[in-house]
């Protein structure tokens, strides 16, 4: 903007110089008068032409020498769209019962003992009714259900415990073989007690240490 300032000053100027030296070199013989307006329009006139030109060559100069100053072109990133992530359920686990199959054992067969047996008849029957202080005979019939046979000499009967009813000893000794599947006969001698009540005696059938069976004797003592 300065350099048009100065550009129309200097035309102004030049012109000044050059009607100067007219009017003194006698060009043309009289030089005329000019109006002061007219004078005003024709420096005006050259002035603003000047303007014109000195733009124009600006204009010109700018376009053939752009500015050197870098346009920054501002680089926008595009904005992340954010997707929310799916919403988690938790699953409970499914428990599912399912049954074991059932498998069927084998049948176990039982081992029978070398030495075993079992009560078939018991007298007098449980609750016999017996006058106190009278005589009587328990009796058990029994059966050897073991392997082997019973010898002579190595079956014991045995009292136990309960009321003591026996007339003789606690211990005998069997005196008679008895083949595997055959039965004994077995028989104690007792006596009521003196007193009415109900009473019982458990006695055992032993071979080798080993008990085979248990035998019992259950009456009830009365009064006459």
């Amino acid at each position: 903007m300065r350099s048009a300032k100065f550009a129309a000053l200097s035309v102004v100027l030049i012109l000044g110089v050059l009607l100067s030296a007219c009017s003194a070199l006698g060009i043309g013989g009289q030089v005329p008068t000019l109006d002061p307006a007219a004078q005003q329009a024709t420096i005006g006139a050259a002035v603003t032409q000047t303007m014109q030109a000195v733009a124009f060559g600006q204009t010109s100069t700018a376009l053939a020498f752009p500015s050197s100053t870098p346009t920054i072109t501002e680089t926008i990133a595009p904005t992340a769209t954010f997707t929310p992530l799916a919403t988690w359920t938790p699953i409970a686990p499914t428990f599912t019962n399912t049954p074991k199959p059932t498998i069927a054992k084998p049948t176990a067969t039982a081992t029978q003992a070398n030495y075993s047996c079992e009560v078939t008849s018991t007298s007098p029957t449980a609750g016999t009714k017996i006058t106190v202080n009278t005589d009587f005979d328990a009796a058990w019939v029994v059966k050897n259900t073991g392997i082997k046979n019973w010898e002579v000499g190595y079956v014991d009967l045995r009292y136990v415990d309960g009321t003591k009813m026996q007339t003789k000893a606690d211990l005998f000794d069997i005196t008679t073989a008895v083949a595997k599947g055959s039965t004994l006969n077995v028989i104690v001698d007792m006596k009521a007690p003196a007193t009415a009540g109900k009473y019982s005696a458990n006695w055992i059938l032993t071979m080798e240490g080993t008990v085979m069976c248990k035998l019992t004797v259950n009456i009830e003592a009365v009064n006459p």
